[in-house]
């Protein structure tokens, strides 16, 4: 029994033994596990947190591209700059850093004292972009640190407003092309890292670690600042002349589509964003070329005569008569002059801008052939331009289109484009070529180019023949027979256009028009399409031949002169205005009629008075023969 109790204890002991033993090899088996998993499997993201804890990190914002006109003349930039942060924690004397700080950066000393001595957070922004140099003397104070940003600089202050846009106070674009294409220009942040202690002060001789910021691509434009600054000045003329409510143009090249130039007024100084005045802001933000429509009115008749022609339903032999009025489904369609035109070949029907004869194409295209065409132009769609907020234009669905709003679409009228669409419209029938309007040219980094436009073009379906008369009835439009007379020496197409506005209700707005002017050059095969508008002119005069062509004729004549383009017909360079405006205010209509007749210049007249009461220009101005005048009767 005794044996049996001793066997008994040794096996229980050397049962317990093992236990231990596998207890033992079962903890250090553990303990081996997760010390691998923690330093393998886990370490990194460990090592991450313990970062967060003891490095604290400052950002360092990226360059943000340029962009650049077509020549690389820089239209934004970017510019050093510096954020203030505060340490609580290594701050020694909060007053005196709340004083220096409030005073030399100009704010409120109460939240700088309640931001340098908050020491839950650890660290503050104090103030973003701060000046180089002035953030630098900063430094000297404990627990100020600084952060490299940058700042958004435009050198050009108020050009190119809407078609720039601007960035906010972050650099993220928020209009214009800053915001189209922000993916390319921002770039990407670094940081700036140093070690703290638990409590968020800095170590000392602890090191610091820099993870350098990627600058954004650049943008290089299809913009032409020379031409922009010529549009721009030219169009601030014409917004005080006229007391307009807006004005905008677009210079368009119509050979691959860029645009030179496009800008609308008023706008504002994009280094000065009024983003206090939100009304401002949005009304002078907006890209008016490509965002509103309105009814282009005479401009749109090119459209109506290029179809036609195309279609050979009518050729230079034709003739139309015009008693001021016609009636199509009962409903009567008035001219522009309401005493009519009488008889009129195609050349003189289209220089005359007769809405008559243009009823008279319209019906004869019909609806099925007219709308083939308007398809083919691409009214009613997005030109493809790349700016957002592009319009599509607005074109009546063909199905619920009866035979009199096509009269009245073959005018200009029940129809409405964008800017950007009409001018497109024009480089593509003067031209022969189809485009897609673009803004830019290429994206570049490091020297490399990344992205390219393509100017590839295509040709259009419209006969040689057709393409030949357009442009001639374009010169001949604007040009006395014989004579180069709208710019001398240089060969110069164009038409003008004055279309009314309309309420909010869909009345008729009274006294409202855009008056609006486009020109080619060359006539015979366009470079430039350049487009006028002037918004609801009222200073007098609302005629486009009268408000708008002028316009354009100072905004052609000074590219010639600044591009050093030759004239293409040198007898021309003599030419000067020989015709003094008479006096006609007084005067019978018709009288006023014969004495402008005899000194071979034109007028328009908006309604059937029987005496002159005012006259544009005044008496005395100098003129060419064939200029367009405006009579007000009463």
């Amino acid at each position: 029994m005794r044996k049996f109790k001793t066997f008994y204890n040794l096996y229980s002991l050397e049962r317990r033994f093992i236990a231990s033993i596998l207890i033992i090899i079962t903890i250090f088996v553990a303990l081996i596990s997760r010390i691998f998993y923690l330093q393998i499997i886990d370490g990194r993201h460990l090592q991450a947190l313990a970062a967060e804890e003891w490095l604290r990190d400052l950002p360092l914002s990226s360059k943000r591209g340029e962009i650049l006109d077509a020549n690389g003349v820089s239209l934004a930039t970017t510019i050093t700059t510096y954020d203030v942060y505060v340490r609580a924690r290594n701050v020694k004397n909060p007053v005196e850093l709340a004083k220096t700080l409030s005073d030399k950066l100009g704010m409120d000393y109460n939240k700088v004292y309640s931001k340098v001595t908050n020491k839950s957070l650890s660290e503050i922004l104090i103030k973003m972009q701060v000046d180089e140099k002035l953030a630098l003397t900063l430094t000297e104070y404990d627990g100020v640190y600084l952060s490299q940003n940058v700042a958004r600089v435009y050198p050009y202050s108020d050009l190119l407003t809407q078609v720039l846009g601007y960035c906010t106070i972050d650099n993220i674009g928020q209009a214009g092309l800053e915001l189209y294409y922000d993916k390319y220009l921002k770039g990407i942040d670094g940081k700036s890292l140093t070690q703290t202690n638990a409590q968020g002060k800095q170590i000392d001789n602890s090191l610091s670690y820099y993870l350098p910021s990627v600058a954004g691509a650049d943008l290089y434009t299809t913009i032409d600042v020379q031409m922009q600054s010529i549009l721009e000045s030219e169009l601030k003329v014409a917004y005080e002349e006229n007391k307009a409510l807006s004005v905008s143009g677009i210079i368009l090249d119509a050979q691959t589509g860029g645009i030179k130039a496009m800008a609308t007024l008023p706008s504002f100084d994009l280094n000065a964003v009024p983003r206090d005045d939100i009304t401002k802001l949005q009304n002078q933000t907006k890209n008016v070329s490509v965002v509103d429509v309105y009814e282009p009115g005479s401009t749109f008749k090119l459209i109506t005569l290029a179809a036609a022609l195309n279609e050979g339903l009518v050729d230079l032999n034709d003739h139309f008569y015009c008693g001021g009025r016609t009636v199509v489904e009962g409903q009567t369609i008035k001219c522009w002059r309401t005493i009519g035109h009488g008889s009129q070949t195609l050349a003189e029907a289209f220089k005359n801008s007769c809405n008559c004869a243009f009823v008279n194409l319209a019906l004869r295209l019909g609806i099925d052939k007219f709308y083939k065409y308007l398809n083919y132009f691409g009214l009613g769609e997005k030109t493809g331009v790349d700016i957002y907020s592009e319009s599509s234009g607005i074109v009546m669905p063909k199905e619920q289109v009866k035979i009199v709003d096509l009269a009245r679409i073959g005018f200009g009228h029940a129809v409405a484009v964008t800017q950007l669409q009409l001018a497109t419209v024009y480089g593509k029938v003067t031209t022969g070529q189809n485009f897609t309007p673009h803004l830019l040219s290429k994206i570049t980094a490091d020297g490399k180019t990344l992205y390219s436009t393509s100017d590839a073009k295509s040709e259009i379906n419209l006969k040689p023949e057709t393409i030949k008369i357009v442009n001639e009835l374009l010169f001949n439009n604007i040009n006395s027979e014989g004579n180069m007379s709208f710019i001398a020496g240089y060969s110069v197409g164009g038409k003008t256009g004055t279309a009314q506005k309309y309420g909010a209700d869909g009345s008729i707005a009274t006294g409202k028009y855009i008056s609006s002017f486009i020109g080619t050059y060359p006539a015979d095969n366009p470079k430039y399409v350049v487009l006028i508008c002037v918004n609801e002119p009222s200073a007098g005069a609302y005629y486009g031949g009268v408000v708008a062509k002028p316009v354009g004729q100072r905004i052609l004549n000074r590219i010639f002169e600044t591009k050093a383009i030759l004239p293409n017909d040198i007898t021309q360079l003599n030419l000067k205005p020989t015709i003094a405006m008479p006096y006609l205010v007084g005067k019978n209509i018709n009288e006023a009629a014969e004495i402008l007749k005899q000194l071979g210049l034109e007028f328009i007249c908006d309604n059937d008075g029987q005496t002159v009461i005012e006259q544009l220009p005044p008496e005395g101005t100098m003129l060419y023969v064939g200029e367009v005048i405006q009579l007000i009767t009463a």
